[in-house]
């Protein structure tokens, strides 16, 4: 036993080197460029099989230090201890394998969204539906980060669905803070502006469509129709009776990750 301890400790310096390693990999790669930038774009077989990679590199480093250690060693002990040490590092190889192969056979079967994606179509359904609660339960569960536009958007939809203009347009205010030209929020801003019956406001919703003009052809498309229905005249507007009209340009559940 006492040798046992001895082995480890000849090695524990490699060991300490590899775990260093490893969590400045995780505190400057995963967790400041890949959880914060990265992980907005990628699926999460693509996150976990990144994350993998540098488990698999900080593994790396201890084996190539253990190698280094006992390359002059013919001790029984310090041969079965390094046994040990490639046969965990393996094993973990393996789980990670198994873990990425599995999640992206389940996305395959699922179509290929993500839980994120699966928990947006929810909530678009549930605010199409007018189920403002179902819809905010799931957008919870989407985990969307607070300074994603996508996330205020659908939270100005859904207090949309429960008739609060007032709160709808500040959410939608946050959505357009954080992307100004996300030509969703902009035809949900013009429609609250239209919805809230009042000249001075439907005459910002004028201007803002003329200046949206030219950002995306669904939104082009759209800006036509209020046109042609006359919706930026005068009139009273209900949202059902916008809406049956023009309904506002459908947002998919992609754009989850071009936040």
């Amino acid at each position: 036993m006492v040798e046992l301890f001895q082995v480890l400790g000849g090695i524990a310096g490699f060991g300490g080197v590899a775990l260093g390693v490893l969590y400045l990999l995780y505190r400057d790669l995963v967790r400041d460029i890949i959880r914060r930038r990265m992980f907005r774009t990628l699926t999460s077989g693509q996150a976990t099989a990144l994350f993998g990679a540098v488990v698999v590199l900080a593994f790396a480093v201890a084996i190539l230090g253990i190698f280094a250690t006992l390359a002059e060693s013919k001790s029984v002990r310090q041969f079965v201890v390094l046994v040990g040490m490639l046969l965990l590092f393996l094993l973990a190889v393996l789980l990670i394998t198994v873990r990425t192969v599995t999640g992206q056979a389940a996305r395959a079967k699922d179509g290929g969204r993500s839980p994120a994606e699966r928990s947006l179509a929810a909530v678009r359904r549930h605010v199409e539906g007018g189920e403002p609660d179902q819809a905010e339960r799931a957008l919870d569960a989407s985990r969307l980060a607070r300074d994603s536009s996508v996330f205020w958007y659908w939270k100005a939809r859904i207090a949309l669905t429960r008739d609060n203009l007032d709160v709808a347009s500040g959410y939608v205010e946050e959505a357009l803070k954080l992307d100004g030209r996300d030509p969703y929020s902009i035809a949900l801003k013009i429609e609250l502006l239209l919805l809230a019956n009042d000249p001075d406001r439907r005459d910002r919703a004028a201007r803002l469509s003329e200046e949206s003009t030219g950002l995306s052809g669904e939104l082009d498309a759209w800006l036509r129709q209020l046109r042609a229905e006359g919706m930026f005249g005068g009139g009273v507007r209900t949202r059902t009776g916008l809406e049956a009209r023009c309904p506002l340009p459908a947002r998919t559940t992609e754009d989850v990750h071009a936040e």
